[in-house]
């Protein structure tokens, strides 16, 4: 089979080129643009079942091994170039899936875990709302912020929401952020004070950021489990909102707790989600929107 793909009706202009061969228990996938070969991959079948995929790109080359057991898999084996050996090794029982576990090294993480009967992915997030709650004010605390603190950012990749640090400026710095850009007063890339939460004590944070990942792989275009994990950190953010601060550390009048990513997308409407009108209205007038 060959597949041509062009770059418009009107030019026609052919820009990629796929082949695929199936030849017995031998698959390969040869992918081209107009410098040549993008990728090669060959992948070998025995019963019906992948044992092996060996790729070859610009990037490198790597080569995944498969085991089975009963007919499901339980053993993957991953090399890649520049990169230590990783072995998956996958637990099933009467019910399917039950674990996924890597191990490189001396690491090891497990990269699925089946949620207990009963599991409610709603009633995990309140619990993760509120140890947030409960754990920020902590790391707020170890801040080093210069003077009194104008803002506290939680800043996360949109990704991984639910993995952020929290970063802070102090009212000049955030002043001379402002004076540069107004969208660089909110970005907490730039802020000299951070520090990290330890999510390990916030309850199920590993098994919801696994779930969410997996409704996000359903949907990659909506991206409903990042919204969820949006909307928890804004909840989050809204109920440090309310706290007082004065036992923490000094804070500036209009003092405000966000959450925000990285490049700035979700900060207008983020912090729409985390502060009542009046205080977005007030930020606006002093040009910091």
């Amino acid at each position: 089979m060959v597949i041509e793909e062009y770059s418009g009706f009107l030019h026609g202009h052919l820009y990629y080129e796929t082949f695929v061969g199936h030849n017995g228990d031998v698959v390969e996938a040869a992918h081209f643009d107009t410098d040549g070969p993008v990728y090669l991959h060959e992948y070998r079948f025995v019963n019906g079942l992948m044992r092996s995929a060996d790729t070859v790109a610009r990037g490198g080359s790597g080569r995944e091994s498969y085991a089975y057991t009963d007919g499901r898999i339980s053993r993957v084996e991953i090399e890649h170039d520049g990169r230590a050996l990783s072995v998956l090794t996958a637990e099933h029982d009467d019910r399917g899936l039950v674990r996924v576990v890597e191990v490189m090294g001396r690491r090891s993480e497990v990269r699925y875990e089946r949620p207990p009967a009963g599991f409610d992915l709603e009633a995990a997030c309140r619990t993760i709302e509120d140890a947030f709650v409960r754990l920020i004010p902590d790391a707020v605390a170890r801040l080093a912020i210069g003077g009194p603190a104008a803002c506290v950012a939680l800043s996360y990749y949109r990704s991984d929401v639910l993995s952020f640090e929290v970063h802070g400026a102090a009212e000049d710095e955030r002043a001379a952020l402002a004076a540069m850009d107004a969208r660089a007063a909110w970005s907490p890339a730039d802020f000299e004070a951070s520090t990290d939460v330890d999510l390990d004590d916030a309850g199920p944070v590993r098994l919801v950021r696994q779930e969410l990942a997996l409704l996000d792989a359903g949907d990659l275009d909506a991206a409903p489990g990042a919204e969820v994990g949006r909307r928890l950190l804004c909840a989050v953010a809204a109920r440090l909102n309310l706290r007082d601060w004065s036992d923490t550390l000094p804070v500036a009048d209009d003092f405000v707790v966000y959450p925000v990513d990285l490049e700035l997308v979700d900060l207008e409407r983020n912090l729409a989600d985390c502060l009542p009108p009046d205080r977005l209205a007030r930020l606006r007038e002093r040009g910091l929107l």
